[in-house]
């Protein structure tokens, strides 16, 4: 994968728009991660001094890491904090580097749209069957939701670079 590396501050525009709405995302998912932290901790401390466990904890924590997941990913992606292996440094002719990126950003705006169209059918089921979990009965639809709305918003975002970076590398052979 490539590396994003780290945005000027003053970034302004679509990336711009872009980068402070996967970081309210990004936020999201720290809140949600910051509420299941302390839901443990009191579970562990009542389950440790009072053996009275929370009731749906495990439910909660599961459910709540959907959220975190689904709400870090356009985040991560945009500051290239993702896991890569480098197979190579870089390609010798830099068409053939956008080409390559292109390509890849092409092949996640894929991946993610048919994660939001097949969320479609998952938020039908489980409204129409009333999926919930086990032991609280969190309802599912909720988060299906939640993942089609993120899944359509990081193809967009995809969709967004696949656009601006040949007009960018294009300016930026100009100067």
């Amino acid at each position: 994968m490539e590396d994003h590396g780290e945005r000027p501050s003053g970034v302004t525009g679509i990336p711009g728009t872009i980068d402070r709405f996967a970081v309210f995302m990004a936020l999201g998912a720290g809140v949600v991660l910051g509420a299941l932290v302390a839901i443990t901790f009191c579970d562990v401390l009542m389950r440790y001094f009072l053996s009275a466990p929370l009731r749906g904890r495990q439910d909660i924590v599961e459910m709540g890491m959907v959220l975190c997941v689904t709400l870090a990913a356009p985040y991560t992606w945009r500051s290239g904090g993702h896991i890569s292996v480098d197979l190579y440094d870089s390609l010798p002719l830099k068409t053939l580097e956008l080409m390559r990126a292109l390509f890849v950003k092409l092949m996640l705006a894929g991946l993610f749209s048919v994660i939001a169209w097949r969320s479609i059918a998952a938020a039908e089921d489980a409204a129409l069957f009333f999926e919930a979990t086990n032991m609280i009965l969190i309802p599912h639809r909720p988060f299906v939701l939640v993942i089609l709305a993120v899944a359509s918003i990081h193809a967009a975002i995809l969709i967004v670079e696949v656009i601006a970076e040949p007009l960018s590398a294009t300016k930026s052979d100009d100067k």
